[in-house]
């Protein structure tokens, strides 16, 4: 799994409603916007974000993360508004076993209206077709419906459940595991 290729080419992709680039500090007010929701936060590892000091310190961490060669996050930029409302982006890259998992969040003002999905398709295809993945896992929480939808809508095997995996907000917590190979993509979206 070639991740120097990603983290040299920074790529941008484009799709039919969005423009998908690197997360950069000047996102701090767009992303404190949905960052500190309850909706939002509810489901996640990560704590609400309670003043726009705890999204520029965030940001700061995914800029380390570039720089470490570790995570890669693209910003969900919607066109028509030019702003940006989620993120989707490769975590726990891991290029000894040519792995990496999925991990997005978006405001909830745009849940449910395939935008999630729309963004990601395009990173599934990257670690695929261009870094060489052989395998992209994704986990939610058990009842996280409109996260695992997103894993199937992708085209994502569940593979089960793993239980109490994650302690958030205090209370150990059962995640949903999903995955895809290199092949079972390349069967289903084909070599372009």
């Amino acid at each position: 799994m070639d991740i120097g290729k990603l983290f040299r080419e920074s790529p941008i992709f484009e799709t039919d409603r969005l423009i998908l680039r690197r997360l950069a500090i000047a996102d701090a007010e767009d992303y404190f916007a949905f960052a500190s929701s309850p909706v939002v936060t509810a489901q996640t590892t990560w704590d609400i974000h309670r003043s726009l000091d705890d999204t520029v310190n965030y940001l700061n961490k995914v800029l380390r993360r570039y720089e470490e060669q570790t995570e890669y996050h693209w910003g969900i930029v919607l066109k028509e508004t030019n702003r940006l409302i989620g993120r989707t982006g490769l975590i726990s890259i891991d290029p000894v076993h040519d792995k990496a998992e999925l991990g997005y969040v978006i405001s909830d003002a745009w849940w449910n209206r395939g935008i999630t999905t729309e963004a990601t398709l395009p990173v599934l295809r990257y670690a695929f077709a261009e870094l060489g993945a052989n395998r992209i896992e994704a986990r939610c929480n058990k009842d996280n419906v409109g996260s695992y939808r997103v894993m199937e809508k992708l085209g994502l095997t569940f593979e089960g459940i793993l239980r109490k995996q994650l302690k958030i907000k205090g209370s150990y917590t059962d995640q949903r595991m999903y995955a895809m190979l290199r092949d079972e993509y390349f069967l289903k979206y084909g070599r372009s």
